[in-house]
């Protein structure tokens, strides 16, 4: 049965899922999508009004060094367990997340950080390099299972797959394992953007301009992004007077949603807290947020790369997406936590328990708590963006100073349009089963066509049933 969203005799509107708004810039056309709207939806929220399924979306959620144990892993399993110190910063979002525990990988162990990313991100051994002088050099010998899902997902989006970053401060001399999520293969992997600004471009803007290749003078690029909302305003108004009030208000969400970040981004690149000239004059080119006394700024950066992904899946730019919030081996030094030194050295250097090592883990899960409400909020059908992903969330190592890679930190978040077991639950492997079973679980989750997964030690036929609904 259809929605009916006006009164009187006008007929419901419906509208294409892949409807956007229009305008011009500069005699050049320029479109920003639309969020998802009832007018897109059939009468029970559940699928869009053309019959088409909504799109269920992956990603991948990456910190670096892995956890202390002691305050990481639940004492209770199934879906009664309660958020362990490390762990508390998700209790809002706790129905959403399924915490993983007692698994290992079985691909090798050739070098701890290395082996635990291609472990964890592709199920495949690693490629051991020449390392020219470093103390050791890896790539991949697979794709990353971002990729994987890109086979199939793909052509049916701007983007195929979606790569940010947050912390700078990774490995860069050991080959591309440490630098990078993303893999198609040996030494070919996707960088991550690390720059809010130029990810803006690339979403929403009429034109991208690559990191420091703008003029010297205030960028036009920077006025240019300001002026696409406003050049779509009379079409967003011409359509909000056709819309239900449920939609007009999401419409307004969605734009007053792209204005304060435009506001945000600018403030930052400024480095003024605030302001909105259309004309500003960077610190340094390119626009991003800039370290302040050599600190980088990553709970800010974190906030609006989660705005930014968020919005790019909820108007189906892309379906995947990667965030490599810290490196593997990495020396991100989270002074937001306490820290004065890199995280890396940190978890090999603290005596004792560790408190500031577990104060930026901690520190870690409340800026996943960041993305994952970021998703939540954002309606969707009969429920939310979240509702609608399954997001892997894990870490290189179990323990940063032993380097130990049984036990390593997996949560899986969302619920996969209802294909992931919710609320979510603790599960502990009393057989230290192979951390692929996890990724197979997801891939069947997002309904994609897989029996198996993984090559190697990493191989697999049977996935982690216990997260699946």
């Amino acid at each position: 049965m259809s929605r009916t969203l006006t009164t009187g005799r006008r007929k419901a509107l419906r509208l294409s899922r892949r409807a956007v708004l229009r305008g011009l810039v500069g005699g050049a056309a320029v479109m920003l999508g639309l969020p998802p709207l009832d007018a897109m939806f059939n009468g029970n929220g559940t699928a869009y009004a053309s019959g088409e399924p909504i799109p269920l979306r992956f990603g991948i959620w990456w910190w670096g060094n892995g956890v202390r144990l002691s305050e990481w892993t639940p004492t209770e399993t199934g879906a009664g367990w309660t958020p362990t110190p490390l762990l508390e910063p998700l209790a809002p979002v706790k129905a959403y997340v399924s915490v993983l525990s007692g698994m290992q990988f079985y691909t090798g162990n050739e070098r701890g950080h290395h082996a635990g990313c291609v472990a964890l991100l592709s199920a495949a051994p690693m490629v051991v390099q020449d390392p020219n002088g470093a103390p050791f050099a890896s790539t991949f010998s697979e794709k990353s299972i971002d990729q994987r899902i890109a086979e199939h997902w793909g052509t049916l989006t701007r983007f195929p797959t979606l790569e940010v970053g947050v912390s700078k401060k990774v490995v860069v001399n050991e080959g591309t394992t440490l630098r990078y999520l993303s893999h198609n293969g040996p030494d070919n992997a996707n960088p991550p953007e690390y720059e809010p600004g130029a990810l803006f471009d690339r979403l929403f803007g009429p034109g991208f301009v690559p990191p420091g290749e703008g003029p010297a003078e205030p960028d036009p690029s920077l006025r240019l992004r300001r002026s696409v909302l406003d050049a779509v305003l009379a079409d967003a108004a011409r359509l909000r007077e056709r819309l239900g009030a449920t939609d007009r208000a999401r419409l307004d969400q969605h734009l007053e949603g792209i204005r304060q970040l435009e506001r945000r981004i600018a403030a930052m690149e400024m480095g003024s807290g605030g302001s909105t000239s259309t004309a500003c004059a960077r610190p340094e080119p390119p626009g991003a947020y800039p370290d302040i006394e050599g600190k980088e700024q990553i709970t800010e950066r974190n906030a609006v790369m989660a705005e930014l992904v968020a919005m790019a899946l909820a108007c189906d730019q892309t379906r995947i997406f990667t965030n490599l919030f810290t490196g593997s081996s990495g020396g991100t030094v989270f002074y937001q936590a306490g820290a004065d030194r890199g995280i890396h050295e940190l978890t090999h250097g603290e005596p004792g328990d560790q408190p500031t090592v577990k104060a930026c883990t901690r520190y870690t899960m409340e800026q996943l708590a960041v993305w994952l409400e970021a998703l939540r909020s954002i309606p969707e059908g009969d429920g939310n963006l979240l509702d609608h992903c399954a997001i892997l969330a894990a870490s290189d190592v179990a323990e940063g100073r032993t380097h130990s890679l049984y036990d390593l930190p997996i949560l899986v978040c969302g619920r996969a349009g209802g294909a992931l077991v919710h609320p979510g639950i603790h599960y502990r492997s009393e057989t230290r089963e192979n951390t692929t079973k996890v990724h197979l679980a997801l891939l069947m989750a997002l309904g994609l066509p897989y029996t198996e997964f993984g090559t190697g030690g990493g191989y697999v036929d049977a996935p982690l049933s216990a997260i699946l609904a």
